[in-house]
């Protein structure tokens, strides 16, 4: 019975990975800012973006500081992703890859979320629970 005890200790103690890029990858949209004013979210309902399956990410000097997913991420992943393509803003799609990017004074959740809308997956998810 101890050896037991020990090893449901061990297994409660072990930390719970932090989530990567990738692993949202077919999951989520992702919306990642970086220093774009957090009014900017608040023109989207929390109904609209889990409609959506979109999950945001603010980050201000380097720091999250705004996001509806519950969990621990990796921050570094994210940072790498602003240092590597020098954007304020991504639009990451169900399948891991850039669909939109840009500065932060051409920054609209508005747009970004016309082009989810228009994308081939999202039209078949809207097709599916209108059909």
């Amino acid at each position: 019975m101890k050896p037991f005890i020990i090893f449901a200790f061990m297994l409660i103690s072990i930390p719970l990975s932090k989530k990567q890029l990738s692993d949202f990858k077919w999951e989520n949209r992702l919306i990642i800012t970086f220093d774009i004013p957090k009014k900017d979210f608040e023109k989207v309902s929390p109904t609209d973006l889990k409609d959506r399956k979109v999950l945001f990410f603010a980050f201000e000097s380097g720091n999250l500081i705004n996001s509806n997913y519950e969990g621990e991420i990796e921050i570094s992943e994210f940072l790498k992703l602003h240092e590597k393509y020098q954007a304020d803003y991504f639009l990451i799609g169900l399948d891991g890859g850039v669909k939109s990017s840009g500065k932060s004074k051409d920054f609209s959740l508005e747009k970004l979320m016309k082009k989810i809308d228009s994308m081939p997956m999202r039209q078949s998810e809207l097709r599916r629970k209108n059909g």
